[in-house]
């Protein structure tokens, strides 16, 4: 069981918060909690330097989120496409063939 960091719940609630946005969001993109940055990353209005820095997250959690934010560049979707774990790569080259219809 995986005990969420001190304060985890609220910084969450402040990551899915659409008052926060823009530079605020920046420092919940590399909390030490992978649902705070999870929430970050699935956010359409998620500041692009923190989506690309996000698609080198250790938490598949958060490249899971990250595979379902439109706003992700093609170029992290394209690497994820290389991760080694096979539902990373396969949700990143589902949505690589998704762009090409």
């Amino acid at each position: 069981m995986v005990i969420p960091a001190s304060g985890a719940s609220e910084d969450v609630a402040r990551a899915i918060d659409p008052e926060v946005s823009g530079s605020e969001l920046l420092p919940l993109a590399v909390h030490r909690d992978p649902a705070v940055r999870a929430a970050v990353a699935a956010r359409a209005d998620c500041p692009m330097g923190a989506l690309v820095s996000l698609g080198h997250d250790a938490s598949l959690e958060v490249l899971s989120a990250l595979l379902s934010n439109p706003r992700t560049p093609s170029s992290v979707v394209r690497r994820l496409a290389d991760h080694r774990d096979p539902r990373i790569s396969g949700l990143a080259v589902q949505r690589l063939r998704n762009a090409f219809r």
